[in-house]
């Protein structure tokens, strides 16, 4: 942990950039990109693991990712855009958060945990994203309150074993999607842009 505190701070140096000041999420950042690269590597296997083909009898690359219905991790961890730099996507009119970006990635990562952890039969091959997504919630948590509360009830196992792995697909597509959006908010929040 200490090692990517020390690299952050060489690494701003040699860019001539200032310190990150959050080397807390400096910390988070390698366990963001490992839940990251546990989904790509699902990902890019096409569900083809050491012991089940996971998506077998479709072509999961064909189907669209499905999001988490009640999140705002998007729009919240958006950055501020300054007068003169305006995204088309920048649709927030209020100032960047980290107190409200940490706590809805944490309530992402819960509902993720409990939804794969819902997964059954189990996946030995899904241990990697578990394992990964419960670091990264725990190093979150570490400095801000558990995500706790009630998620939107889903039946998302309730099919056959076809139609729960396609639901799986979708899912882990959409969880993909919002593992970029992590690393992106805890590289900003380490940058400590948004404090200037």
């Amino acid at each position: 942990m200490k090692i990517c505190a020390v690299l952050c701070v060489v690494v701003a140096l040699a860019l001539g950039s200032p310190v990150p000041l959050n080397t807390h999420s400096c910390r988070c950042a390698s366990s963001a990109r490992s839940l990251l690269s546990s989904l790509t590597h699902i990902m890019e296997k096409e569900g083809k693991m050491e012991h089940q083909d996971l998506f077998a009898g479709f072509n999961c690359t064909d189907l669209e990712a499905q999001m988490i219905p009640h999140t705002q991790t998007a729009s919240v961890c958006q950055p501020s855009a300054s007068d003169d730099a305006m995204s088309c996507s920048s649709q927030r009119s209020s100032s960047f958060s980290e107190e409200e970006c940490l706590r809805n990635i944490r309530r992402d990562l819960h509902y993720y945990k409990l939804l794969l952890k819902s997964y059954k039969p189990t996946a030995s091959d899904l241990s990697p994203v578990q394992t990964a997504t419960s670091d990264l919630e725990q190093c979150l948590t570490a400095d801000g309150a558990a995500a706790n509360g009630a998620f939107p009830e889903w039946g998302k196992w309730s099919g056959t074993s076809f139609e729960n792995r396609v639901t799986l697909c979708k899912t882990l597509k959409g969880f993909h999607v919002r593992a970029i959006t992590m690393n992106r908010a805890l590289a900003y929040i380490g940058s400590g842009d948004h404090r200037k």
